[in-house]
């Protein structure tokens, strides 16, 4: 490793571009200075702006969140909410502006706008977190961990204890999903609860329910709200018992909040559903919904619940692209919709008419990739995160109107000083013939150090998924400045798969992962060294996670074209890979188990990169966590195995304590030291100049 980070390090310091402009390429230490701003909560009067930074501290290896308050004012200071000694996160705003709930040391916190006033409100074994207000003001709806068996909250914390005590650590099981993405089932559920703002207990909601609100493992506080009068919750959840593993049948459910069941709405469709919203008038609930049952990336349609009748209707039936945000105009007369579209992320305005069904979409804020749109009460204001991969996130506001933002403009600049001092390009886009004559999109990025007429390497990145896209983002854990900055260009490709082209692109990776995605990848290739003759052909290198992962292990057994490789929790034998936790997945991307002769047939026995190992020659870093469930780490082991038998150049790498994802920081470090110096290594090999 000593010798990859010297490479680099040469590399740096070499830069003309760096030398003759006073900026450098990027470095970990730049990359893990970025102060990450995230979960803009605008007040309700549309003055104030709450949200959050968090800042790494790679030696004490931990990421620290402050919370901010700032007037929208131009020229205004940020604030610390409630104070600059507390962590707190999630911020929320009461519905009349007069109070902020928030979590600190686990628990769920209310104060003034200014901090003052603080009374705590949850002191759970589970702990707290998700705040959402009732629109009366009055109650607040959070989840907490609890055993469904336990009656009271010292239970919970005696069967806390009892666990963390004995000296018997063994797992065991008698269900599937007994793990899931990086844990093991350990018997406890997130529940749902409602707390009284005057101090009174806590209220667990569902007592007693085997199913988590939100579903695991990434849900929050977007899957339940409270109806417009405060008496009634919807909220998401999985109830299916022995089949949760190989079904995605989410659903929408309601209840009072008194207490009492709760009853789904959306029991006759198989596929998920998810993230209820009342309109302001009570009429509906939205919701986003997939029709396919077992596929996980069928797109998520709008759907509208009418309350009176308990029926449901597409809304935006014509509009190919998915639901991922929306939240009613104060009228109910139109929606706000977030979307993925040419890998963007943009706010889009439908007017409903009478049987609530949108018309076309108004485009208000499509330049540049926006998330986390959160409105006035009025809606006539918005604040979001805006993005870019030359400029990590920053919090954005802007006008709206019925058809258009206006004014649009940076609220918060946290990483403005250091982004003045880094090398970045931006993307470069281009578009060229996928493997079915259809038009695909990709970018390419500049190394830093590049020169015209100099001839550079380059870096194909392939992302995960399948179903996913690349977007112009400051990647939080794939960013492309720093494979720019081992000096080779990054070439960028979104192939079939990909979100924000429509559902039949997406559609077109499953069952067929080895075939036309990655003739997509070699033409997006092929077409980038084209528009681009610097390009060096002789100095490629190929890089992925997850699905991007299998793509490089498939790469290893059917080209030589590419100079090293780099393979993170990449899947490498289809049948192995049962072994995962959510079994729709192989169910519907492989066309069943592995014990079915069709499948086995047509798919297990055709796209598994583990059938081309003889062909393996090309250098290869594989990179893997331990508590992967998802794609288990033993996938990468096999992989590196065949590689080292047959005296293929190879690097393993290991994380005993990560999932499918590197998040320490420490351990980011080494692994991007480990990335960056195998890519150096073997496509810009230059020894230092004296």
């Amino acid at each position: 490793m000593k010798v990859c980070l010297a490479l680099l390090a040469a590399l740096a310091a070499t830069s003309a571009a760096a030398q003759s402009s006073g900026q450098h390429p990027i470095t970990f230490d730049d990359y893990a200075a970025v102060r990450a701003v995230a979960d803009p909560q605008l007040s309700p009067d549309g003055k104030s702006v709450l949200y959050t930074v968090r800042v790494t501290d790679v030696d004490a290896n931990r990421r620290k969140p402050t919370t901010f308050r700032r007037s929208l004012d131009e020229g205004a200071n940020a604030v610390a909410f409630p104070d600059d000694t507390t962590g707190a996160t999630e911020a929320r705003w009461s519905p009349d502006g007069k109070w902020v709930a928030y979590i600190a040391g686990g628990q769920l916190w209310i104060a003034d706008p200014m901090g003052g006033g603080r009374r705590q409100l949850s002191k759970l074994n589970g702990g707290a977190t998700g705040p959402v207000w009732s629109p009366t003001g009055d109650r607040i709806a959070f989840t907490s961990g609890v055993y469904p068996d336990c009656a009271t909250d010292d239970c919970n914390a005696q069967r806390d204890d009892a666990q963390m005590k004995s000296k018997v650590k063994a797992h065991i099981a008698d269900h599937l999903m007994f793990r899931h993405w990086n844990a093991w089932d350990n018997g406890t559920r997130s529940h749902l609860f409602v707390v009284g703002t005057d101090g009174s207990a806590p209220r667990d909601l569902i007592p007693g329910a085997r199913y988590d609100v939100p579903p695991g493992p990434f849900g929050g506080s977007e899957a339940y709200t409270f109806a417009p009068d405060g008496q009634q919750l919807a909220y998401t959840a999985k109830d299916q018992g022995a089949s949760e593993a190989w079904t995605t049948d989410v659903n929408v459910y309601v209840i009072p909040v008194a207490g009492g069941a709760s009853q789904p709405i959306t029991a006759a469709n198989r596929g998920a559903d998810q993230n209820p919203v009342y309109s302001p008038d009570g009429k509906w609930i939205a919701y986003a919904s997939q029709r396919r049952a077992g596929f996980e990336s069928d797109r998520w349609r709008l759907m509208l619940y009418e309350r009176k009748t308990q029926r449901a209707h597409e809304a935006l039936s014509s509009w190919d692209r998915n639901a991922d945000w929306f939240e009613f105009a104060p009228d109910a007369k139109s929606i706000f919709v977030g979307t993925t579209d040419g890998s963007r992320d943009k706010l889009y305005r439908f007017t409903l008419n009478a049987a609530a069904i949108g018309g076309r979409p108004a485009s208000l804020v499509t330049a540049g990739n926006n998330v986390a749109f959160s409105l006035s009460s009025d809606a006539s204001t918005a604040v979001w995160m805006h993005d870019a991969a030359d400029r990590p996130a920053e919090v954005w506001t802007a006008g709206l109107t019925a058809t258009a933002s206006t004014g649009a403009r940076a609220v918060t600049h946290e990483n403005d000083a250091l982004v003045a001092k880094l090398a970045l390009h931006p993307l470069e886009e281009f578009r060229f013939a996928g493997a079915g004559g259809d038009t695909v999109q990709g970018w390419i990025l500049k190394p830093p150090q590049w020169e015209p007429g100099k001839k550079t390497p380059a870096i194909l990145l392939i992302h995960g998924g399948p179903q996913g896209a690349w977007l112009d983002q400051w990647h939080g854990r794939w960013n492309f400045q720093m494979f720019a900055a081992t000096g080779s260009a990054v070439i960028i490709i979104n192939p079939r798969g990909s979100t924000g082209y429509g559902q039949k692109f997406v559609d077109g990776v499953s069952k067929d992962w080895g075939g036309k995605v990655y003739k997509d990848l070699m033409n997006g290739l092929d077409a980038a060294i084209a528009k681009n003759p610097w390009i060096d052909t002789t100095r490629l290198g190929a890089a992925g996670g997850s699905f991007g992962g299998y793509m490089v292990n498939w790469i290893a057994g059917h080209t030589h074209r590419f100079k090293a490789l780099v393979s993170h929790a990449g899947v490498y034998n289809l049948e192995a890979m049962y072994a995962t936790e959510e079994l729709w997945f192989p169910d519907w991307e492989y066309g069943g188990p592995y014990w079915d002769p069709k499948a086995m047939q047509s798919q297990y026995r055709v796209y598994s990169p583990h059938l081309y190992a003889k062909n393996f020659r090309t250098p290869t870093l594989v990179l893997n966590g331990e508590q992967d469930y998802r794609v288990p780490y033993t996938e990468g082991l096999s992989f590196y195995s065949a590689m080292q038998r047959q005296g293929v150049p190879s690097r393993l790498v290991v994380f005993p304590d990560e999932g499918h994802w590197i998040l320490k920081p420490q351990n980011s470090r080494l692994w991007w030291g480990e990335v960056q110096g195998w890519l150096t290594k073997y496509l810009n090999p230059e020894k230092p100049k004296a």
